[in-house]
Order: structure tokens, then C-alpha cells, then sequence
């Protein structure tokens, strides 16, 4: 049975209802199910049945997938998902089958049915002649599972195009909630939320409307991205500077003599030499920890952007590495080292 997938209440990466930007007559609408199910064995008393079967419809990335795991959260029920244009196989008989399956399972654990993409119902009714009474067969046996859902079981299906969904199928869901595109008002409410949770130097972002919250989302966070990425390439550090790194008397930035204790200079093999050669360096000597105190190399102490160091990062000799230390006058710098240091 591929293209579908069990989520249990323990996963922590969906959102709770609370979570979740869903205008009033939805959110009232999902509390109304969520009491019916809390006090179902009340209502059966009364032989009044639960609105098991939900239509889920609207633009896309407006929270139809997140409300169905956020449901499932609530009533501490495990999900079954199903995408249901991926799980169609070229074997119709089998996917009436294993579509049979999956409804039994859900009943037997009293779990959630999602089916996604429900649209796609709709689109087999546009079936090839030779297919025609297998498809048919399908959209049947699909519409007997509905028929004969188990009380315990909740069915909750997402579409995009409400349109080309039968009107057969259309009229056995109880309940149907449209998820419209969200106001400015609400979209602004959004950002606002996404934007607490960075600092203030990286969450300047231009807003976008007349999108859906998952569409916000992503810009917001390309944005975010974007912005921090930039202060780290100009955020400054203090680099180390000795022998085997320094510039010439033109290039050299202005910089405040220190030493370093407990590393020494090595030479590099010729190749490693040669190749630093054509990066700027000057010497064939790399610093290498001793862990002896009475060793000690001079040079100076330069500031320089995060960019600076990430390009020299790149040039990947095998011969050396960036690491933290301290000077002795008690400057926390990085230091380009010998690989084989301790």
C-alpha cells in the first residue's frame, strides 16, 4: 500500500489548533466536532450520531493538510494520510482494495482518515473508454467506504477544486469548510508571529498579500535567510595573522601585535606550499600545536568579515583548519592551524 503514511499523536513537528490562523466560523465549527467526539458516547444515547465526515476545500497552503494532523492532535488520534492521485495504481481492482484496507484499519483503531487531493475523484469520471467501468468500480467502492464509516472512525478530506468534485460524493460530508485566502489584517498578524522569533537585525522583511499563510511563510523565511546570511558575511571577527598567512606591506590591514603561546611553525609540503602561495601567503610555514607553553609564535591581530573567512574555509588544504584560541594578551581569535595539530 505506498503513497500513504501513519502519524501518531507523539510527533512534534504539527501544529495545534491554537497554532493554526483559521478565521472564527471554521475554528467554531471544529470545536463543535471536537465536543461531538469528546461526548460521543452521550449523543449515542440519544441515537443521535457524530459528524464524522469533513470536506476540507480552498486555496492551496491555507492550513487544510496542518488542520487535519492538528485534529488529530486534539482527539489524540493517530492519522492515516493518503494522497489519493499518488495512490491510484495502474491496477484499479488493487487500489479499490487496498483503499478497502486502509478504511478497515482506521475503523479498527477508531484513527483519522486524510485524504488529500480528493479532487482527484473527480478528475477519474474523465477516464478513457477502456477504463471506463474500472474507474467507475473505484469511485463506487470509495463511495460504499464513506457509506459505511464506523462512528468512531473521523474521515477528513482536503481539495483544492471543490468544482469537479460529483455532487454524489459532495453530499456525504456533513460538514464542509472553505479556507479562503487570509486579509491583510490577518496576513500581517502572521508575519508578525514568524518575525518574533528572530532578532531584530535580521527580521526586516517586505510584506506580501493576497497569498495564502504557507506562501507568507516561505517568503518571510527566503527573506530572514537572506538577511542573515548577509550579517554573517559582514559581522567581524579578529584573525590571527602569522607568518605563513601575512599580506604584503600594501595589503596589510592595520592590526595589534600579539603572540600566541603553545603552537609553533611547521613546513607544509610543497604541493600544500604552492597552492597557499597562490592564495596570498608569503611563507611555507603552517602553526602547529605543541600543547608546549614555551612555544610561541608572533604576528598581529586584523578584523575581518565573516566573508573573509569563509572563502579562505573554502580553499580546503588538507594541511590546515580554522580553530578558536586565546592570545597572550588575552584576545579570543581564530587561527588557521595545522590539521595534524592535537
Amino acid at each position: 500500500m505506498a503513497y500513504h503514511s501513519t502519524t501518531l499523536r507523539s510527533k512534534k513537528n504539527h501544529l495545534t489548533l491554537d497554532e493554526l490562523h483559521l478565521n472564527n466560523e471554521v475554528r467554531a465549527k471544529i470545536n463543535q466536532l471536537l465536543e461531538e467526539f469528546t461526548f460521543r458516547d452521550a449523543l449515542s444515547k440519544l441515537n443521535i450520531p457524530v459528524d464524522n465526515k469533513i470536506l476540507l476545500h480552498g486555496h492551496t497552503g491555507c492550513g487544510k493538510t496542518a488542520t487535519a494532523h492538528a485534529i488529530g492532535l486534539a482527539l489524540n488520534k493517530k492519522v492515516i494520510t493518503i494522497n489519493l492521485s499518488g495512490f491510484v495504481s495502474s491496477k484499479l481492482g488493487e487500489t479499490a482494495k487496498n483503499l478497502a484496507e486502509l478504511f478497515k484499519e482506521a475503523s479498527i483503531d477508531g484513527a483519522i482518515l486524510f485524504i488529500d487531493e480528493f479532487d482527484f475523484v473527480g478528475k477519474l469520471r474523465d477516464y478513457d473508454e477502456k477504463d471506463s467501468g474500472e474507474m467507475k468500480r473505484l469511485v463506487n467502492a470509495l463511495i460504499q467506504q464513506i457509506d459505511h464509516l464506523s462512528d468512531n472512525t473521523l474521515l477528513i478530506c482536503a481539495t483544492n477544486h471543490i468544482h469537479i468534485i460529483d455532487t454524489a460524493l459532495l453530499r456525504r460530508f456533513q460538514i464542509k469548510l472553505n479556507y479562503e485566502l487570509p486579509s491583510q489584517k490577518s496576513l500581517d498578524v502572521y508575519y508578525d508571529s514568524i518575525l518574533a522569533k528572530y532578532p531584530e537585525n535580521i527580521n526586516a522583511v517586505k510584506r506580501s498579500y493576497g497569498i495564502s499563510y504557507a506562501e507568507a511563510k516561505d517568503i518571510a523565511h527566503q527573506q530572514i535567510k537572506a538577511n542573515a546570511i548577509q550579517f554573517e558575511k559582514q559581522k567581524k571577527h579578529l584573525l590571527f595573522v602569522y607568518d605563513a598567512f601575512k599580506l604584503t606591506e600594501d595589503e596589510k590591514p592595520n592590526g595589534t601585535k600579539d603572540s600566541l603561546s603553545g603552537y609553533k611553525l611547521e613546513n607544509l609540503d610543497k604541493k600544500e606550499a604552492s597552492s597557499l602561495e597562490k592564495h596570498g601567503a608569503n611563507s611555507s610555514l603552517i602553526a602547529f600545536n605543541s600543547a608546549d607553553k614555551s612555544d610561541t609564535i608572533e604576528g598581529f591581530v586584523v578584523e575581518v568579515t565573516g566573508e573573509v573567512l569563509i572563502q579562505t574555509d573554502k580553499l580546503k588544504f588538507s594541511d590546515y583548519k580554522r580553530v578558536c584560541a586565546t592570545t597572550n594578551l588575552g584576545t579570543e581569535i581564530w587561527v588557521y592551524i595545522s590539521n595534524k595539530s592535537a
